[in-house]
């Protein structure tokens, strides 16, 4: 069969990676709360701040509105997309759904290595609440939860949860930023990864929930009192 040598399959992966990283600074960016719910997202901006075409930004942006992290405006102006308290709480509890689903897969799939990963975790951030290190507290929990879905080997529970985690990512890096509460979180990851480590299921699961209804509340009640100023 004759092929056309005008038509070329190659994939042309150096800009697929550079979309891909595009837009994982952003999204970290927005996670983090660098750019925060609301903020307007201007092109030229974000241009001189990655150091990327325009096209590279517009690229990252309609994927990053496909995760509802940015909103675009009637004048196709995007922004930081907005949560209102009543989604927030949606997203509480399906994260409960979530999170007390995996800890049976979890418990049945994964390696010894993964357990003992959960358990280094812990550690490091209970030595990043001790120095009052908020990125560091922040790093550790996208990191348990990485491990604990990729060992429960389930991908598409594992990316329903990703979208869902980072949606909330402005409010779980404010509640961090909350010193007088950072033990407590550390507490209740400790505990939860020592009801894995003896694989006592109904128990990991019952820790977690406590774990995700806690900080939903806060995140839940702090966006009430922000829409009630807002009249």
């Amino acid at each position: 069969m004759e092929q056309d040598s005008n038509f070329d399959l190659a994939i042309e992966r150096p800009s697929l990676l550079l979309r891909d990283q595009v837009v994982a600074r952003l999204r970290r960016a927005i996670v983090t709360g660098r750019y925060r719910p609301g903020q307007r997202l201007l092109e030229r901006e974000l241009c001189d701040a990655v150091g990327v075409s325009r096209t590279s930004v517009r690229e990252a942006l309609r994927q990053l509105e496909i995760e509802k992290l940015v909103a675009v405006g009637p004048r196709g102006r995007p922004s930081v997309a907005l949560i209102t308290s009543a989604q927030a709480r949606e997203i509480y509890e399906f994260r409960e759904v979530l999170e007390a689903a995996a800890i049976p897969l979890f418990v049945a799939r994964a390696p010894e290595a993964a357990f003992r990963q959960l358990e280094a975790l812990t550690d490091r951030f209970a030595k990043a609440v001790e120095s009052g290190d908020v990125d560091e507290r922040l790093q550790v929990k996208v990191e348990f939860y990485e491990v604990l879905f990729g060992a429960a080997c389930n991908p598409s529970m594992q990316t329903v949860f990703i979208q869902l985690f980072n949606r909330i990512g402005f409010l779980r890096s404010r509640s961090l930023r909350q010193q007088d509460r950072a033990q407590m979180r550390s507490d209740e990851m400790r505990e939860i990864v020592a009801r894995l480590v003896v694989r006592d299921v109904s128990g990991a699961q019952a820790a977690i929930v406590r774990h995700v209804r806690s900080v939903g509340e806060l995140a839940v009640r702090h966006l009430e009192e922000l829409e009630t100023t807002r009249g």
